[in-house]
């Protein structure tokens, strides 16, 4: 039996009104780069990262050009902006997007070569990174509580990997997700979802991740439906906090499978969200995973609140996927695929790019291009697409 490996040396600051424990993280004399995006900014969420800081006393400058599916030019732009302020600790507000290029900013601030050494040449990290803090406003990448950052580089959305990228602080702050519109509540809701499934069936899995997942599973069946009903529901807010920094922690410890793989070419080549083609994906690839782990499927089914009495095993295992499509309709996590420009003439640079992914190795059932290739031509199919 192999052996398995769990290590999370996070910190995490977790509940309502938490962002205020920043005030006791950030001391005076520190130099704080903010990392984020527009939306954020706008919304006004930026100032009140901001506001705290200077309460403290501490230095700030904030970098908020970050976009979704951030690319290593993007990345390099912003460590030139860093350079010249020379921060002490690197703070992130957002979603995976300023998480990541915040995570792997800080790791480069300690290290002196060039992103693509460590992205593609698999050199490791010499030096720890800076301090950073993860301060997520969505439930749904759990990258506050990740050993990965990944960016867009060669029309591969590649991950690095390394223990220095674990962020030193998490704060987990319900009431920053309160404002999320609905459909970016469900289709980060159904990435949160899709980490837990696919670490919790994966062959990587282990009883530390199988036990969060299962936990997030059962949140997500219960609060994600409320947190897109009524964005306020602080209860239910609460709820998708929990179950996302469980499900990051499960995925990352557990590996992923052929959603997150055949993800990757899809938000590279049409720039979809990550939580977007999580959500175009997931029925289809838990249908085709079934046989797999029929046992593991059945309790996601149990989880998500089905009645199981009567059915066999692979029955039972089926309605997992009628509980997570059910779950699609009622939040709305429901994409619009053919305004990205898909198409079957795009199914074998879909397939072979999904098939060359590392997280490929994790699913449970072993997949050919042929393979991929069929069933991205089902997804197509459920969308109308030729």
């Amino acid at each position: 039996m192999a052996t398995s490996r769990y290590f999370m040396p996070t910190h995490i600051k977790f509940g309502i009104g938490a962002l205020s424990s920043l005030k006791e993280i950030l001391k005076s004399e520190d130099r704080v780069y903010l990392v984020t995006d527009p939306g954020l900014e706008k919304l006004g969420m930026a100032d009140k990262v901001r506001a705290i800081i200077d309460e403290t006393g501490a230095a700030c400058h904030t970098y908020n050009d970050i976009v979704p599916n951030p690319t290593a030019d993007l990345v390099n732009e912003a460590m030139n902006d860093l350079k010249s302020f020379a921060p002490t600790t690197i703070v992130a507000l957002g979603g995976g997007s300023p998480t990541d290029v915040g995570k792997i900013m800080a790791a480069l601030a300690t290290n002196d070569r060039p992103l693509e050494d460590y992205q593609w040449n698999g050199v490791p990290f010499e030096n720890p990174s800076l301090p950073f803090i993860a301060i997520p406003t969505t439930s749904g990448t759990g990258s506050e509580v990740t050993r990965v950052a990944v960016i867009i580089d060669r029309k591969l959305k590649k991950g690095i990997n390394s223990d220095v990228l674990f962020p030193k602080y998490a704060i987990i702050d319900p009431e920053l997700m309160t404002g999320l519109p609905r459909y970016l509540t469900a289709t980060t809701g159904v990435d949160a979802l899709t980490h837990a499934i696919e670490a919790y069936v994966g062959l990587n899995s282990n009883p530390f991740t199988d036990s969060y997942a299962e936990e997030a599973i059962r949140l997500i069946g219960k609060s994600l439906w409320r947190a897109c009903a009524n964005g306020n529901d602080i209860e239910a807010r609460k709820d998708m906090a929990i179950a996302s920094c469980l499900a990051g922690a499960a995925m990352d410890q557990g590996g992923l499978g052929m959603v997150h793989a055949m993800s990757s070419p899809l938000c590279a080549y049409f720039n979809m969200a990550h939580g977007e083609s999580n959500s175009v994906l997931l029925e289809r690839v838990m249908e085709y995973n079934l046989m797999a782990k029929p046992e593991k499927f059945a309790k996601i089914a149990e989880l998500l609140g089905c009645q199981l009495d009567g059915l066999d095993l692979f029955e039972k295992a089926e309605m997992s996927v009628m509980a997570v499509h059910r779950l699609f309709e009622q939040t709305g996590a429901v994409v619009d695929l053919k305004k990205f420009g898909v198409s079957s003439k795009d199914a074998d640079l879909i397939a072979e790019e999904t098939n060359r992914m590392f997280m490929i190795r994790n699913n449970p059932r072993k997949s050919t291009d042929a393979d991929c290739k069929q069933v991205f031509l089902n997804i197509l199919s459920d969308y109308g697409i030729e």
